[in-house]
């Protein structure tokens, strides 16, 4: 019989009961199911003075053992890896835009690797709150707007055919009034693109320590296909696409089923040597064709 808690489904409102799971990093809290859509979320969520102090600080990822050091430096080396693999993910479906905005820039890196390409054909701007992020920010223009706050300043309204929030909306306490007000920024017939991690991965099946290690504090919540397309469908979205692909390299996968942590110095998306990076590819493809891709990806337009 299934203990139910105090805890309301942050995407549909329905009652949530307790799976056993807790994050790595506050064993008081408790990773919740709803019992009506499937959502996995944390509970208690954070407050809003928690919401802040992570934010301006980059709590998560500048203090904790595998990062490498919390200055600015660090954060480009922990970063460029998944700033590379992004871009070759990303830049040919942005090419087809004009004004793309990225919601959520963290450092900028994403955008200041865009902005290098020579043959790009689309301008890009940013928004991010992060204080500590804002005062290193390389990547451009960026707006410091809270979404789920701040009021859109005109000169935003309707302005970008393309948002991309790559890793944000797992953050996010209120997920369907926060797509809701990024409508706003859009022009009329826009797209939008969400990257989130997948609670369905390949990776939380063969490693129990890592299914442990992805549960964190500072994320709301845990998106599978349906649930992902679920809350956009709520905020009022039209999903044109929805698929999973790898980001972790097969030799990342082997040591977290072997020794059970990731790679400290997290060269973990590609391999060592380039020559067997044909291996790689051929793993990560396939793991994405069968749904359980590291990254969850929607496509979405206005309804």
């Amino acid at each position: 019989m299934n203990e139910y808690t105090l805890a309301k489904c942050i995407i549909c409102g329905e009652r949530c009961f307790v799976t056993g799971e807790k994050p790595r990093d506050r064993f008081s809290a408790d990773i919740v199911r709803c019992d009506s859509c499937g959502h996995y979320q944390m509970y208690p969520l954070l407050t809003r003075e928690e919401e802040k102090d992570e934010y301006d600080n980059d709590n998560t990822v500048r203090f904790s053992n595998i990062a490498g050091g919390s200055d600015f430096e660090s954060m480009r080396i922990k970063f460029s890896e998944w700033t590379s693999e992004h871009v070759s993910i990303y830049f040919n479906f942005l090419q087809d835009y004009s004004n793309v905005l990225e919601v959520g820039a963290g450092y900028g890196f994403f955008m200041e690797a865009l902005n290098k390409m020579p043959d790009r054909r689309f301008s890009i701007e940013g928004i991010e709150i992060g204080k500590f992020r804002l005062e290193n920010f390389v990547g451009g223009i960026v707006h410091n707007i809270n979404i789920l706050t701040d009021t859109i300043p005109n000169s935003m309204r309707n302005k970008y055919d393309c948002i991309i929030c790559i890793h944000v909306l797992e953050h996010i306490s209120n997920p369907v009034i926060f797509l809701e007000r990024i409508k706003d920024l859009l022009k009329p017939g826009g797209t939008v693109v969400f990257e989130v991690p997948n609670i369905n991965c390949f990776l939380s099946e063969i490693s129990k320590d890592y299914k442990r290690f992805m549960y964190l504090y500072e994320h709301c919540s845990y998106y599978s296909t349906d649930t992902l397309q679920l809350v956009f469908e709520k905020a009022g979205f039209k999903t044109t696409n929805i698929h999973t692909y790898e980001i972790y390299s097969i030799e990342n996968h082997c040591r977290w089923v072997r020794d059970g942590v990731p790679f400290i110095n997290y060269n973990q998306m590609f391999m060592p040597d380039e020559r067997l990076e044909w291996i790689n590819r051929i793993y990560k493809d396939e793991i994405g064709k069968q749904g359980k891709g590291f990254a969850l990806t929607i496509y979405a337009k206005l309804n």
